[in-house]
């Protein structure tokens, strides 16, 4: 089994994935944001909370992390395979997939290396 470098673009690609559908639901109803306003908004830990379990594996892969990094194909399966309904990241998630393509296709090319 290859080892977690080989999840780190496809687990990049579905983080970036996720924050652009969330960035336009944002500018959809409080129009365009900045870069820095936009990673102000998603930072707050209220509305965003569902998002940590992505992040933390996106962090995980971190090189000096060698620990974490040794289970993070254990837990996108977890997380991903397939996203729970009864989670606040598996609702937010799901519904987020039944309005984005980008973030079907980015889900898809990292659950097939899971």
């Amino acid at each position: 089994m290859a080892g977690p470098d080989d999840l780190r673009a496809p687990l990049l690609a579905l983080h970036k994935a996720v924050l652009d559908a969330e960035r336009r639901n944002v500018e959809r109803i409080h129009g365009p944001v900045s870069p820095a306003e936009f990673l102000q908004i998603v930072s707050d830990p209220l509305r965003y909370a569902w998002l940590k379990p992505l992040t933390e594996l996106v962090l995980a892969l971190d090189p000096h992390e060698d620990d974490e990094a040794i289970d993070v194909r254990e837990r996108a399966r977890e997380l991903l395979r397939p996203p729970k309904q009864d989670t606040p990241f598996g609702r937010r998630y799901l519904s987020l997939m039944q309005r984005e393509p980008a973030l079907v296709m980015a889900h898809s090319a990292l659950v097939k290396r899971l």
